[in-house]
Order: C-alpha cells, then sequence, then structure tokens
C-alpha cells in the first residue's frame, strides 16, 4: 500500500508563489486555542523543510522524528516559530538540540516521535500529555501549517502557509491503515478531509473528560488505492514513559 510518510513541505524553488493555508478541506483554527502550537523550519542541502510541533514543557517541543532526518541526515539549523503569520505576535526561537527516539525506524514508521530542545524557555502555555489512547470511534482534532491542496495529488502545489488550519477526524481500528505496523501508531479517518506535508509533528488533539489532551503526532497519509483519508498518527500514550524522561516532566 502506497504511503506519503515524509510530511514534511520542502521548498526548494524561490518563494514567490502565493501563500497556502493549512489542512485539507481544514478550517482556520483559533489562535487563542494554540498557542503551545508551532511553526517548524528545517534547512537541509535541498532546501527549506517545514513542520509542525507542539510546545510541551517551557523549552521543549514535540515533532515527528522524520522531519529531523531527512533522506538519512540531520538540518543544518532548525527553529521554531511561535503565532506564525500573526505580525503582532509571531517570533521565532532557534532549536539547541534535537532528540529522535531511539528506536526511530522510517522504514516501519515506528517511534516517529522527536522533541526539539529550545535555545531559550518561553512564556508561552502547553498542551498535555494524554496518558490513555483515545478510544475508537472517538472524534479527534488534527492541526498543522501544511499544504491544503488534496494530498491526493500529487502535482498540487504547496506553498508556504500563514495560518494555522485544524479539522476533525474519528479514530477507528489500527486495521483501517495497511501500513500500521505496531501499537507506537494509530489511525484516523474522514470521508472529506486529512492533514497533508507540512503538518507532520502536528497535534492529534483528544478531549479526555472536558481537557484537550495532546494524544497523538502526526506521521503519514495512506494513499490510493487506500479509501479517502487514513492518517497515521504516533501514540503519545505509548511513548509516554520517553517522553517524560527526556523532556524532565514528572
Amino acid at each position: 500500500m502506497p504511503i506519503l510518510s515524509a510530511l514534511v513541505a520542502a521548498v526548494l524553488t524561490a518563494a514567490t508563489a502565493m501563500p497556502a493555508l493549512a489542512v485539507f478541506n481544514g478550517s482556520r483554527a483559533d489562535r487563542d486555542d494554540y498557542a503551545w502550537a508551532v511553526r517548524v523550519q528545517l534547512a537541509y542541502p535541498e532546501g527549506v523543510g517545514s513542520c509542525t510541533g507542539s510546545l510541551i514543557t517551557e523549552d521543549t517541543v514535540i515533532t515527528a522524528a522524520h522531519c529531523i532526518s531527512y533522506n538519512g541526515r540531520s538540518p543544518s539549523a532548525i527553529d521554531v516559530t511561535f503565532h506564525y503569520g500573526q505580525r503582532r505576535s509571531e517570533y521565532t526561537i532557534g532549536v539547541a538540540s534535537a532528540v529522535p527516539m531511539p528506536n526511530y525506524d522510517p522504514a516501519l514508521i515506528k517511534d516517529d516521535i522527536a522533541l526539539l530542545f529550545l535555545q531559550s524557555a518561553v512564556s508561552e502555555p502547553t498542551i498535555e500529555l494524554a496518558s490513555t489512547p483515545a478510544p475508537l470511534g472517538a472524534e479527534v482534532t488534527v492541526a498543522g501549517y501544511g499544504c491544503t491542496g488534496n494530498p491526493f495529488n500529487a502535482a498540487a502545489p504547496c506553498d508556504a502557509p500563514r495560518r494555522l488550519f485544524e479539522t476533525r477526524l474519528l479514530a477507528v481500528p489500527a486495521e483501517a491503515c495497511p501500513d500500521i505496523a505496531g501499537p507506537w501508531q494509530f489511525c484516523t479517518h474522514s470521508p472529506n478531509t486529512s492533514v497533508n506535508r507540512g503538518d507532520s509533528g502536528g497535534p492529534v488533539i483528544w478531549s479526555d473528560d472536558g481537557e484537550q489532551k495532546l494524544v497523538g503526532v502526526t506521521n503519514a497519509i495512506e494513499l490510493p488505492p487506500a479509501p479517502a483519508y487514513l492518517n497515521l498518527s504516533a501514540s503519545v500514550p505509548y511513548e509516554l514513559d520517553w517522553i517524560r524522561a527526556t523532556a524532565g516532566l514528572r
């Protein structure tokens, strides 16, 4: 089954096109609800790539491991931008170090989570980590700074987004996503909306007893002949011990 596992948006040409927004068939996110969401910029020899991330401590962002490992190489520089696209409040901070999960395996899309340690702490709110997975049939929210075009159309352009977009998906059985190889991931579905390139590392949020928690990190999309639209996400509850220990969370 073909799969779009590298959801990094690469900008390899001059940035002269009109900017795109984010998430296919999504809606503009309320900036007050996502002050902890960041756009991640990655400098590679091929060009500048972008992903999405979430602030989990005052100096730690969680994103996807494949964002910081492109064709087996690490980026020469990583920056994160808060309030991206909001002229009065936007600001960028460099990343001092990036740490992928030790058992990250791109072939299996296994343990596709990484932590980015900022050069300085910020005063933005953080998103709480979920300790239990979203139940089957639960509605989850995904958000990102990725392309707004149809991910099933490889020829669709992907210009630099300027605002965070969100959409809602349903948690479905793992068997619905043929490329899930273990409990480190879960599957979500929608007949008409999806994440796309540039949304990698972005939040998957579940309302647990009325409290919004980070239950997943966007990893990949199942491509045709899979039915539209199946998204794969790294499970935060499954990886919680490593995340907490590495980020210094109790």
